[in-house]
């Protein structure tokens, strides 16, 4: 059966959305070799995965992952970037969704650790001092009592464990890094997901829809290529509102916001990356850092539905900075000794 889907993703014909369905069944039982697994994911890279593809591979992953009761809480949204753009930016959209929790909007933050950077969003997490949570409980019971919670992905994913490893050899793009953004298992209202390629955008955001997400911007920082709302120059956006999707493209000084060089905005280790967060938080870091931050904790706040555009959203982040509430928030998750 596996050897099938090889053949055809290599001869580069699409796959309907049951046979992506059927495939992460197949990966997910342990009985594929590693090596076939590592053919596919090489062959659908070269190929490129259509919508069709991407929504019947989490459709799937969804259906299989840890349950999370989510009832009672509305407006629940996540950030999350797809890698693979090799930028070494520190960790934009864990400081964007710690910040927008501030405001009370719920954040299911769905991490993981770096397969194809040196830091990722459960790497910085764990030097912040905050839990990684390993079971539905413990993210219903965060959501709740903060708002706000990490869903460390492996965890709740066992679907994905015979991959993991061949991913992380790989150290290569692949579907995986665009999946989970799409199988956070707190099935997110809004989202904010960051991609590497200016044509994933669109693709991305039918995935979505077809999902039942409700609102989003799929977004991707454009020279240098990031998987962030970029400060250093455009920014490709697939904006999803209401089941109508539209494509366009934004910079940073159509928000007031000073173009910026990557290097103003890069990070490194894990410990390196968490005290930028911190200090953004505490005051101590303004310019470049900041105002990213800013940017894209803006686009939470309007999928969350909690401003009504991006300037509005850009003056409440900062807000929530200047008043110490972001500070306040972080110290607030961090494990109590």
């Amino acid at each position: 059966m596996i050897k099938k889907y090889i053949l055809k993703i290599k001869e580069r014909q699409n796959l309907t959305a049951e046979e992506a369905g059927e495939l992460i069944d197949l990966m997910s039982t342990g009985e594929v070799l590693p090596a076939q697994i590592a053919d596919l994911l090489v062959f659908l890279n070269d190929k490129e995965e259509n919508a069709e593809e991407i929504s019947g591979f989490a459709q799937r992953m969804r259906e299989k992952s840890l349950k999370i009761d989510t009832q009672g809480l509305e407006n629940i949204v996540d950030s999350c970037g797809t890698g693979g753009d090799k930028t070494n930016t520190f960790n934009i959209s864990t400081a964007s969704a710690i910040l927008a929790s501030s405001t009370g909007l719920n954040v299911a933050k769905h991490s993981n650790f770096g397969f194809t950077s040196k830091c990722g969003s459960s790497n910085v997490l764990q030097s912040l001092g905050i839990e990684l949570l390993t079971s539905p409980l413990e993210v219903e019971k965060n959501l709740k009592d903060n708002n706000i919670a990490f869903i460390h992905a492996p965890y709740f994913h066992k679907c994905t464990a015979h991959v993991n490893s061949v991913r992380k050899e790989l150290g290569i793009r692949t579907v995986f890094n665009l999946l989970g953004p799409l199988t956070n298992p707190a099935f997110p209202t809004g989202q904010v997901i960051g991609v590497s390629r200016k044509e994933l955008c669109p693709k991305i955001a039918e995935a979505l829809k077809n999902l039942g997400c409700k609102k989003a911007l799929v977004v991707n920082g454009l020279n240098p290529v990031m998987d962030e709302i970029s400060i250093c120059g455009k920014t490709f956006i697939s904006r999803l509102d209401d089941g109508k999707i539209d494509s366009f493209e934004i910079h940073p000084e159509d928000f007031g916001i000073k173009q910026a060089k990557l290097e103003d905005i890069q990070g490194d280790t894990p410990d390196i990356n968490a005290k930028i967060i911190e200090d953004i938080f505490n005051g101590k870091i303004t310019g470049a850092k900041l105002d990213i931050v800013l940017l894209n904790s803006a686009a939470l706040l309007w999928v969350g539905n909690a401003v009504n555009s991006i300037e509005e959203g850009i003056k409440t982040a900062t807000d929530i900075i200047q008043s110490g509430r972001a500070a306040d928030k972080l110290n607030s998750l961090r494990i109590k000794d």
